[in-house]
Order: structure tokens, then sequence, then C-alpha cells
């Protein structure tokens, strides 16, 4: 992904979101307060993020809040055509021909990606009830 944050001292900060930020290149006092999020969140390589905007002075930051899943399925992917090659299996070690090795890299890399990696959210994990303390009824 391109970055469309633009980090200026000698021009006026401005917000034309989804094109470009400009922004001054140190933040100010008034930063810690008036953060405003801008925008939808993004992929950049690994991580998801979104922009941050103070709404006085016009700094602006990327927050990085997630790792990608896409990200996790291509290295996966990468893993398993790597393993196909070198054959780090838990049986027993084995001779592969030449076509045994080239089935298994052709299955490896026919190993399907997700159609559509932002599906919707996540759904959180379930709370754990905490073992009532000794000698307490419930």
């Amino acid at each position: 992904m391109t970055n469309i944050l633009e980090y200026r001292d000698d021009a006026a900060p401005r917000n034309e979101y989804p094109r470009r930020i400009v922004s001054p290149t140190r933040p100010s006092t008034c930063c810690l307060t008036h953060m405003e999020r801008v925008g939808r969140g993004a992929i950049d390589s690994r991580w998801r993020f979104y922009y941050k905007w103070c709404a006085i002075c016009g700094y602006t930051v990327r927050c990085f809040y997630a790792p990608s899943l896409l990200s996790a399925v291509e290295e996966t992917r990468k893993i398993r055509l790597a393993m196909a090659a070198v054959n780090l299996g838990t049986q027993r070690r084995k001779r592969r021909s030449a076509a045994e090795v080239a089935a298994e890299l052709a299955a490896a890399r026919s190993w399907p990606l997700p159609a559509n990696p932002i599906r919707g959210s996540l759904s959180p994990l379930r709370r754990r009830r905490c073992a009532p303390a000794p000698g307490v009824a419930m």
C-alpha cells in the first residue's frame, strides 16, 4: 500500500483523507487529548492500521492495531512450499523420486487462498469462568 501521509513543516496541515494527508513533523502538547480517528482501517504488509489526526495542530500518525490474517495465510503457504521441497514430515525419512517432489510442490502451490480476506470482524474469545476460592460456596 502506498503511504498517503506526508510530513512537512513548510506547508499547512491538510486532511484530504483518501488521497493525501499533510502533517507537521513533530507532535504538540495538544495531540495527547485531541487525536481523532480518520477513515477506515487498512492493511500494510503484515498489520492493520488506521490514521489518527490531531484536530488542533494537524499532526497525524498511523495507529497499528492488529496483525493481518491475509499475511499469515501467505506465510503459511510459503512454509508449506518449503516443507514440501525439504520433506520435514513426522514419518520415517525416505528417499523420494523427482516425480514425488514435483507432485508435492504442485499440490502446495494449488493450496487455495481466501477470496475475500476481510469478511467481517473476528469473534471474541470465550471468557473463562474463574474457579471458586476454597471454602467459598457458590
